[in-house]
């Protein structure tokens, strides 16, 4: 393992200062002196500070004056790296706004150290809005680190935060947000695009909206049908939504089924690797799935559906586009849900063959057990008459015998 230098926190700090310095807006407004560094005060030069000066001066400016900047910006990377790993192992408290504005970076890297050093640091219920939008990173692998950083952290917010934003997703390639409009899907105004939550494959589109009351203003506009609550809609449209669930399976098998086939020479590492990348992308496919259709309350609170589209395929008619609107406990701000069919009207009407004999079963099973049903409140009625009538007979016979014997 490689060994992090020992720097103090004043040279430390200083570099990062210096590399914030170079960010856009207020993201270096307000930065961190070192211990013994007067507010203001630069630290003293250094081979290392001068190496991230000399990118910054050489490399990040135009025209560009130094030759080398691949080697040089290489070099700054490393030194700003370990610097960050320095900090999160001082396990201080007060280097947490200086490590959150890194994430204003366009280094991939550095972003994954600030949060391995966040991490070391401890996330608390106190950070979760200032750590909230670090979740969103358009990277991947950045966004794996954060969630790591904050399962280190401690408090239920905190938590609930990393429960929330879960990702499977993988690679050091930036995502660019996903187009609504190829879906034929609406946007509320203001909305937030969530790159966790999102996953087009699958018909899934998650955001943070402005505000509940005009996000359901938006879509109140626009549905064909609801709103409903959550378990209502899901119990209305029960069959269809299986249908789609047993299509979707069952493409994932043949992806699998097809995987089998084509397994690549193992002595070919990159075939393997590619192999291996795809055959993770099936499974990750499901579990992404099931994350998107999931809606504890302690994350979503009681969700509202509304049915943008719905169309007949084969014997049913389905909900083709929908929204589902929720409070997000964890992220604090009102949301809501994108959700389309993407499995082929073939594969449908396929799971809809079976589904319906097995509908039929259950109509069949529902008549008889409520035939049963009334049976059985028959028998007790006629039971409770005959107790009545037995009741009153015995009264009547007391009664007579009473007056017999001149009582």
């Amino acid at each position: 393992m490689k060994q992090i230098l020992p720097l103090t926190s004043a040279t430390t700090t200083g570099l990062l200062v210096l590399w914030l310095a170079t960010l856009p807006g207020p993201a270096w407004a307000t930065s961190l002196p070192g211990e013994g560094t007067p507010p203001g005060t630069a630290p003293s030069p250094s081979p290392r500070g001068e190496t991230v000066k000399k990118y910054l001066a050489g490399c990040r400016s135009k025209p560009v004056k130094e030759a080398n900047c691949d080697l040089l910006r290489k070099g700054a990377v490393e030194i700003l790296k370990e610097d960050l790993h320095t900090l999160g192992s001082s396990a201080d408290r007060t280097y947490m706004p200086t490590m959150l504005k890194v994430f204003k970076s366009d280094e991939t890297v550095l972003r994954i150290a600030a949060a391995d050093a966040i991490g070391m640091i401890g996330p608390q219920d106190q950070d979760v809005d200032s750590l909230v939008p670090v979740t969103n990173d358009p990277v991947p692998d950045v966004r794996r680190a954060v969630v790591q950083m904050i399962s280190r952290g401690k408090g239920s917010a905190i938590a609930l935060l990393g429960q929330r934003t879960m990702s499977m997703r993988t690679g050091l390639t930036p995502e660019a947000p996903a187009d609504p409009g190829k879906y034929s899907m609406p946007v509320a105004p203001e909305s937030t695009y969530l790159f966790y939550a999102s996953d087009a494959a699958v018909g899934r589109l998650s955001y943070v909206a402005k505000g509940m009351n005009e996000a359901t203003a938006f879509f109140k506009g626009k549905a064909k049908k609801g709103p409903y609550k959550l378990e209502e809609f899901q119990e209305k449209y029960r069959y269809q939504l299986q249908d789609e669930e047993q299509a979707r399976d069952r493409a994932q098998e043949e992806k699998a089924k097809e995987l089998e086939r084509i397994k690549p020479d193992p002595t070919n590492m990159k075939a393997l690797t590619e192999y291996m990348e795809k055959v993770q992308s099936v499974q990750a496919g499901r579990t992404t799935m099931m994350l998107l259709d999931s809606y504890q309350p302690t994350l979503f609170g009681a969700p509202t559906v509304y049915v943008l589209e719905e169309r007949q395929v084969g014997q049913r008619s389905y909900p083709m586009r929908y929204v589902v609107l929720y409070q997000d406990q964890a992220l604090r701000r009102p949301g809501y849900r994108l959700s389309w069919m993407t499995v082929p009207d073939d594969a449908v009407k396929a799971a809809q063959a079976a589904s319906i004999v097995n509908e039929k079963q259950e109509e069949a099973q529902n008549k008889q057990a409520e035939a049963m049903k009334k049976r059985e409140e028959a028998l007790q009625d006629m039971v409770k008459k005959k107790d009545e009538q037995e009741k009153k007979k015995f009264k009547k016979g007391q009664s007579d015998l009473e007056k017999e014997l001149g009582f």
